[in-house]
C-alpha cells in the first residue's frame, strides 16, 4: 500500500450538462480507486463546464442531491474527490468553488480567492484557504488564477503543506503564461504540484489539456500530452514521489468512439 497518492483528473466535460460531467466524474473515479489514490482532483467549474456566463443558473450548494453518487463513491473507495462548481452564495452572485466530498460522507468547500479578469463580473470573490490533511500529508487547495499569486501557495507552504493541487481552466494563450510558474513554486517551496486542466470540452472555450504535476524539485514528474482523458496520478513511497499516467474512458469519450 502506497503512503499516500494524489491524481489530477484531466476529462472532456461538457457545457451546462451537470448530470452527464457527473457521470464522467464517476468513470474517472472508479480508474481512481483501482490505483489507490488518496485524493482525486478535476479541474475548475468541473461539473458544469468552464462556462462563467451560465454560472448564476447553474449554481449549487454542496449538498445538492445530485451529487449523491460521488459522495458515495468517495465513501465507498476511502477517497477525498476535489470538483469545481459555481456555488450559490447568498450575495447575488456565486462564487467559483470546488466542493470536497469526503471518505465519511462529509463536504466542505473552497471558494476561489483571485478571480480572473473576465470571471470578475459573474463570481464574488472567496477569502478562506483549505488544506486537506490526509495520510499525513497535507494538501493546499487553489482554482486556477489563484496559483498566479504567489502569496497563494506560499500561505500553504506557511503552513507546512507538501502538496499544492489546482483545478484550472487553461487555454492555449493561459497556459503558456501560467504553466511555468507551477515549477517555479514547486522548486521554491519544495512542494508536489499538481494542476488538473480540462480535456476535449464541449462548450464556449477551447481548453489545451497538458495536465501535469511538478516534483519538489521543479521537475516534471508527469504529464498529459494533449487534450486525452487521463489521471496523472503521483504517489509517495518511502518519502519519494513517484508519477504514472493511466487512460481512462468516460461517457464523453464512448460517444466520440
Amino acid at each position: 500500500m502506497p503512503d499516500f497518492s494524489i491524481a489530477a483528473a484531466q476529462v472532456g466535460l461538457i457545457r451546462g450538462d451537470i448530470d452527464a460531467n457527473i457521470a464522467i466524474h464517476a468513470a474517472a473515479i472508479e480508474v481512481a480507486a483501482a490505483h489507490q489514490v488518496s485524493v482525486l482532483v478535476f479541474p475548475e467549474l468541473s461539473l458544469t463546464g468552464y462556462e462563467p456566463a451560465l454560472a448564476a443558473d447553474l449554481a449549487i450548494v454542496e449538498d445538492d442531491a445530485r451529487l449523491g453518487r460521488l459522495r458515495a463513491l468517495a465513501q465507498q473507495h476511502r477517497m477525498e474527490v476535489v470538483v469545481g462548481a459555481p456555488l450559490k452564495s447568498g450575495h447575488g452572485k456565486p462564487s467559483l468553488g470546488a466542493i470536497v466530498m469526503t471518505p465519511d460522507g462529509a463536504t466542505t468547500t473552497y471558494h476561489k480567492m483571485h478571480l480572473g479578469s473576465t470571471e470578475r463580473p459573474y463570481f464574488v470573490t472567496g477569502h478562506v484557504p483549505l488544506a486537506l490533511t490526509v495520510a499525513a500529508e497535507t494538501v493546499g487547495l487553489g482554482i486556477c488564477a489563484d496559483s498566479s499569486h504567489v502569496s497563494h501557495p506560499q500561505a500553504y507552504a506557511d503552513r507546512g503543506a507538501g502538496v499544492y493541487a489546482v483545478g484550472v481552466f487553461m487555454n492555449a494563450e493561459w497556459y503558456a503564461t501560467d504553466v511555468p510558474r507551477h515549477a517555479a513554486y514547486a522548486a521554491r517551496f519544495r512542494m508536489l504540484v499538481v494542476m488538473a486542466n480540462h480535456g476535449a470540452s464541449v462548450g464556449s472555450y477551447t481548453p489545451v489539456g497538458k495536465s501535469a504535476v511538478w516534483s519538489p524539485d521543479g521537475a516534471v514528474l508527469v504529464q498529459c500530452e494533449g487534450t486525452e482523458d487521463a489521471l496523472l496520478i503521483a504517489t509517495k513511497r518511502n518519502g519519494a514521489w513517484q508519477g504514472e499516467r493511466v487512460g481512462i474512458t468516460t461517457a464523453s469519450e464512448r460517444r466520440k468512439g
